[in-house]
């Protein structure tokens, strides 16, 4: 009866177990979507349309947050680490990243597509040299790697593995979209007519 005891004590401790790392593994997508948020700002210096049309700017300061964070807490008690010493090299990266390829997206070469990364939208009308749409390839080539090298490092830093990729690539598309200046293009999918590129502010119509 005592080994029996202590096999049936087990077992409920193994299915305890069990519950308590399907309950913390749940996707918080909500969560991310934050974080997500932030690290484009970060990436981009936080650039804006000014009310009007006029030029871009920072952010003003009422939407400033700190940076100074580890992990973004919840009220649900679910935190996300969004800092390590990879994750940082990879946003430096990407800051980098941007100052090469944003005059290709001012001029309307590249934009963004559906799952989070630069799409080359050349059609031989933006008067790009040959030298500079190889360097448009080259440059769209090294950002994405780069977003897919922070996806996959967000989702090990909070215990997930690639299979979740879908998911945040859909989240951080999300970002990238919302943070984007009025001009700039996007991919947008069309009931109609599939997927067509669209200015931001051309999305934000039909999304509306």
């Amino acid at each position: 009866m005592k080994i029996a005891r202590i096999v049936v004590f087990a077992v409920v401790a193994i299915i305890a177990g069990c519950v308590t790392i399907n309950v913390r593994v749940s996707f918080p997508e909500a969560r991310f979507q934050e974080v997500a948020d932030r690290i484009v700002d970060e990436v981009q210096g936080r650039l804006h349309d000014a009310p009007g049309g006029g030029p871009e700017g920072a952010l003003p300061a009422r939407h400033i947050a700190s940076w100074s964070f580890i992990s973004l807490a919840h009220a649900d008690d679910i935190d996300i680490t969004v800092e390590n010493p990879e994750i940082e090299a990879i946003k430096e990266r990407m800051k980098k990243n941007f100052d090469e390829y944003k005059r290709f997206k001012d001029n309307g070469s590249v934009g963004e597509n559906l799952r989070g990364y630069l799409m080359e939208r050349y059609d031989g009308s933006e008067d790009l040299s040959l030298d500079e749409e190889r360097e448009l390839r080259k440059i769209i080539q090294r950002e994405n790697a780069d977003r897919r090298e922070l996806y996959l490092a967000l989702l090990k830093a909070n215990g997930f593995d690639e299979t979740s990729m879908p998911k945040i690539e859909r989240i951080f598309a999300k970002s990238w979209y919302k943070k984007a200046l009025r001009r700039w293009y996007v991919r947008y999918k069309d009931p109609e007519e599939g997927e067509i590129w669209l200015r931001k502010e051309e999305w934000q119509q039909r999304e509306d």
